[in-house]
């Protein structure tokens, strides 16, 4: 494609009109990886460890230390920008998942499952954060969101996919089939990955997020966004002295929040299928359904989440979204405590509600945390980031010892007290005055966002 001049800010880049351009053929290696880390991992991990004979304990320290190793994110990112080896990198998180999983296939012991578990993190959060510089770094910035957006939806769709499949097959076999599936997504990703310093490379990253791009890009990119595209603009050293204050502000106050509420849905999402055979009877194939085609269905209302955000405010939408899990985990609770016969209906409506508000939670939660800081998008981001990581991880192990010590029913009962401590604190943020000053400066922005966009329209495609 020729350019009209020889800098690569003045290159003419051609703007697809069809969904067809929006979608690479390695996208298909993304569905995949969606599989393993959101699929795969979720359901096989704690049923190997259960079937070897591992307690709640060892299941929540393996899943921390899978998030530890996606916690190692950001080294990943920095050795791209400094190597541009984004292909090796790419391919090289999945030889790690791949390692991972056939270590819990192959191996046995509490230290094989952490050092597995970790691989298939420190594996997902390198192809993660390569994943995304593939966009940023070579589309143009019109393109982005639709881009990203497509790509979420194919990890979107693997982790429906592997979430239903894995509870199919025994699970040592699944975790093999998780390994096997790494050959496959090698050969997919090889086909139309970009290639660094050629005529598309276009490396503005550090320039290109600075007004405002960062929040777009992440509350209109679909499930799990801040997954992918977190380590995209890392913050400044000056911007860490700023930090003091937060604990004093309505962001501060979020991050609360946040981490109350990651804290009790790790502890019960960890141990999830083992959690609904020890308490409920289900079987792992039947749950592992269940929360699979409750994380498909609820794909579509990402756009009614953004919509209601807009309308009324992202500190509404995590109150009904935290609201409605408060509700699923204590009614998970009282079914679990009181074993009433017509108990598995009620079950999978409340398994139903507690993924199907997701949406709810991820655009909300990432408009707060873009809107509430004043110490730039980047730094917040990372932080939200960080409280999210720790929560999880410390989640994880709690929920494993709780449910050791008091049982598995008692890890609801947490679940529904910890999300309800993180509702009382989203109620105090609602009545901040920083939380409706944040709100006045978000309508504003989109007002003037969609001006933009109208004139953007009305001019066509220009040259970059």
């Amino acid at each position: 494609m020729p350019a009209v001049s020889p800098t690569p800010s003045r290159q003419v880049v051609p703007i697809p009109s069809d969904v067809h351009s929006w979608i690479e053929p390695w996208y298909g290696a993304y569905a995949i990886l969606g599989a393993l880390a959101s699929g795969f991992a979720v359901i096989a991990i704690p049923v190997v460890i259960s079937r070897a004979g591992g307690g709640g304990g060892q299941i929540g320290a393996a899943i921390a230390a899978q998030n530890v190793g996606v916690v190692f994110a950001p080294l990943w990112g920095g050795l791209a920008d400094r190597t541009r080896a984004y292909r090796a990198i790419f391919f090289a998180g999945f030889i790690l998942i791949g390692l991972g999983f056939l270590g819990f296939t192959f191996l046995q012991g509490w230290f094989a499952w952490l050092a597995s578990a970790f691989l298939i993190g420190l594996g997902t959060g390198a192809s993660n954060t390569v994943a995304a510089l593939f966009v940023v770094e070579f589309a143009p910035k019109s393109q982005w969101s639709s881009r990203i957006s497509w790509m979420q939806t194919f990890n979107a769709a693997g982790s429906v996919f592997g979430m239903a499949f894995a509870g199919v097959l025994s699970a040592r076999l699944t975790t093999l089939i998780a390994a096997l599936l790494v050959i496959p997504a090698l050969l997919i990703g090889g086909r139309g990955l970009p290639v660094p310093g050629g005529e598309f490379h276009m490396p503005r990253l550090r320039h290109a997020l600075e007004d405002g791009e960062l929040f777009h890009l992440l509350r209109h990119s679909g499930p799990n966004a801040v997954t992918l595209v977190a380590n995209v603009r890392r913050p400044r050293r000056k911007e860490f002295a700023r930090l003091a204050h937060l604990a004093t502000t309505a962001f501060g106050l979020f991050l609360v929040a946040w981490f109350l509420f990651s804290l009790a849905v790790s502890s019960f999402s960890s141990l999830y299928p083992v959690l609904m055979e020890k308490s409920f009877g289900m079987d792992v194939a039947r749950a592992s359904m269940i929360m699979s085609i409750a994380t498909g269905v609820s794909i579509p209302l990402y756009n009614f989440a953004g919509r209601l955000s807009s309308r009324h405010g992202p500190t509404v939408s995590l109150m009904i979204g935290v609201g409605c899990r408060v509700l699923a985990f204590g009614g998970l609770a009282g079914l679990a405590f009181l074993q009433p016969g017509w108990a598995m209906l009620p079950v999978v409506v409340l398994v139903v509600i507690f993924q199907g508000v997701w949406p709810l939670l991820s655009v909300a939660s990432n408009d707060l945390a873009a809107d509430l800081a004043q110490i730039g998008e980047g730094t917040a981001m990372g932080l939200f980031n960080a409280v999210a990581a720790l929560a999880s991880a410390c989640g994880a192990v709690v929920g494993g010892q709780i449910a050791d010590h008091f049982g598995y029913p008692t890890v609801c009962a947490f679940a529904a007290l910890g999300a309800l401590a993180s509702l009382v604190c989203a109620l105090a943020l609602r009545a901040s005055p920083s939380t409706s000053a944040a709100a006045s400066r978000q309508t504003a922005q989109r007002q003037a966002d969609a001006h933009r966009a109208g004139i953007r329209a009305s001019e066509g495609p220009r040259s970059r």
